[in-house]
């Protein structure tokens, strides 16, 4: 008795390793944010208020000193002084200055300097107000003496500020620095989980591609009829693995962004997309294994209903496309079902639909319209997209498997157009493409129309082809 786990377990504990791994690779990113933030914190809260504060009580200190000094030159050559209010309004600022420095958070290292420089405010009030009173009373020359004291408490409490202000910015510079290196440790962690994600997802999808052939191999030993299905199995994990590792892709690049995004609101936007593609992955390897396990043909009650995958493909394409600046529209058509299941035919659209946005280049115009529509007895389906044409030299082979255009810088093997054309035909359908030099393409594929499914079977499928945002 064969007690080896079956496929779809082995599929369901890899989507779970690889949504753990990137999760996990998510809260890495967010607890170094967190010391990051805590050092900027510091700076903008703590160390700037306080260097601003001490430098304007540092300008009202020579500020009030000058006003000292001309109201007494002015009383020597016999003129008015200065009017007291405007020293009083001095005072008033530097001493405002002073205030918001002191209530602003401390911790036990700064105490001797809060000493240091209120004692050396507290002489400079106590001489400015000997000084005062010396103006007051008429006594010029005592005053005079007086301002030399003012000059001595101005320096010492002014070479108290600097000593503190040299201080508060040397901290904030080793807090710059820190945040540097966090953030360098952050990016060369946050690439080295994703490698790790990225490392586990291809192994998982490894492990598949080695089970399915395994079951393959075996199955053949009993029955000559399922040598044909070895091999069709053999070429089907390929292109299994080609439309998994599509939306994988979507999934590292949102959980990364969201890792590095502060916004939670954002955050939680990047993070939906990712459990978005993680569930199309999911109806994606579902509708194609099922495929599979019907010896390659569609099952006899398969169905899908054209206006709703599209609707829920389209939705999902359109933040992909917008990262090339490509607009992705959908015309409709009537209502209609096609023999396959969802799974599919998202495949057949999605491949079409990303060829097209991988392939659309530098134009002015970047537009892609899927439409559809009934013909006697079939539907087609139509992806037409504005970019430059078809290469000649691609033309020929361009459904055959790995099939790629000669200099060409894209990412890839070639296994999208060459999936479209094997589903398509083993539902007993068929594919093609019109190009117009400079004008664009138009691929299309035909799958044969089903009557609609009775009531109860539209709810269950509706239950089974949940879009992925909903889910999500």
């Amino acid at each position: 008795m064969d007690r080896r786990p079956s496929s779809t377990l082995w599929l369901r504990a890899f989507i779970v390793v690889v949504v753990l791994s990137f999760v996990g690779a998510t809260g890495f990113g967010q607890w170094q944010s967190a010391s990051i933030d805590r050092a900027a914190s510091q700076i903008a809260d703590r160390i700037a208020p306080r260097i601003d504060r001490l430098a304007a009580a540092r300008v009202e200190i020579r500020t009030l000193r000058v006003l000292l000094m001309e109201d007494l030159d002015a009383r020597e050559d016999g003129e008015q002084g200065i009017d007291p209010h405007i020293i009083e309004e001095s005072q008033r600022t530097m001493n405002h200055a002073f205030e918001d420095y002191l209530i602003r958070p401390s911790d036990p290292t700064e105490a001797q300097e809060f000493i240091t420089i209120l004692t050396a405010k507290q002489k400079l009030d106590h001489d400015v107000a000997l000084f005062q009173a010396d103006i007051a009373n008429g006594d010029l020359p005592s005053a005079h003496r007086r301002l030399r004291d003012v000059a001595l408490a101005t320096s010492d409490l002014q070479g108290a500020i600097t000593r503190e202000i040299e201080r508060e910015a040397e901290r904030a510079q080793q807090l710059a620095v820190e945040i540097r290196h966090l953030r360098t440790r952050n990016m060369i962690l946050a690439f080295a989980l994703d490698v790790v994600s990225t490392g586990i997802a291809i192994a998982g999808a490894l492990a598949l591609l080695r089970l399915i052939r395994s079951r393959a191999k075996l199955a053949a030993n009993h029955e000559e009829l399922q040598e044909e299905r070895v091999a069709e199995l053999e070429q089907f994990a390929g292109r299994v693995a080609h439309d998994i590792l599509s939306p994988l892709g979507t999934v590292a690049f949102a959980l990364k962004l969201a890792s590095q995004e502060e916004n939670p609101v954002k955050r939680k936007q990047l993070g939906d997309r990712g459990w978005a593609a993680l569930e199309r992955v999911k109806r994606l390897v579902d509708g194609l294994l099922d495929f599979a396990r019907a010896g390659a043909k569609p099952g006899p009650d398969a169905r899908a209903s054209i206006e709703d995958t599209i609707s829920d493909l389209v939705a999902e394409l359109k933040p992909f496309a917008a990262e090339s600046s490509v607009e992705v529209t959908m015309e409709r058509g009537a209502a209609c079902h096609v023999a396959c299941n969802p799974g599919v035919l998202t495949s057949l659209v999605s491949n079409l639909a990303r060829n097209a946005v991988k392939y659309i280049g530098d134009g002015p115009e970047k537009r892609i319209m899927i439409r559809w529509a009934e013909r006697d007895d079939v539907v087609r389906v139509e992806v037409e997209d504005t970019g430059p044409g078809l290469p000649p030299d691609i033309e020929a082979r361009l459904f055959e498997p790995y099939a790629r255009a000669r200099g060409t810088n894209r990412p890839g093997i070639g296994l999208g157009l060459a999936t479209v054309k094997r589903l398509a035909e083993a539902h007993g359908g068929r594919v093609g493409v019109r190009s117009v030099p400079g004008q664009g393409c138009t691929f299309w594929f035909e799958l044969p129309r089903v009557e609609h499914a009775n009531e109860e079977q539209e709810h269950s499928g509706a239950r089974r082809t949940a879009p992925a945002s909903a889910i999500a």
